[in-house]
């Protein structure tokens, strides 16, 4: 009886942060930078370089680890965006 109750309150915990945690912005980042990235209401996430994730969707304001770059723009729910360098600015595209 207590692991099957243990059982469904780990399930339920489970099934609700990942609830919390969905984003829903799809982003790729095609430089050499690591950049660390707030959107929405989230702040904190990791943009590794050359990888693609999703990131909570709103308002994004991006800076490179090493501090010489950054970024900034809007990214809405389902978009998809790539992140690039071109002619040595750091810019947010739509995909």
């Amino acid at each position: 009886m207590k692991r099957t109750v243990l059982a469904l309150l780990a399930f339920a915990t489970t099934l609700a942060a990942s609830g919390l945690a969905r984003a829903s912005c799809n982003i790729h980042n095609d430089t050499g930078y690591s950049f660390t990235v707030e959107s929405g209401n989230v702040s904190n996430q990791r943009l590794g370089s050359h990888t693609l994730t999703t990131i909570a969707p709103g308002k994004v304001i991006a800076k490179s680890d090493d501090g010489k770059a950054s970024f900034g723009g809007m990214c809405r729910d389902g978009e998809s965006v790539e992140v690039k360098e071109e002619r040595g600015v750091v810019v947010m595209v739509p995909r």
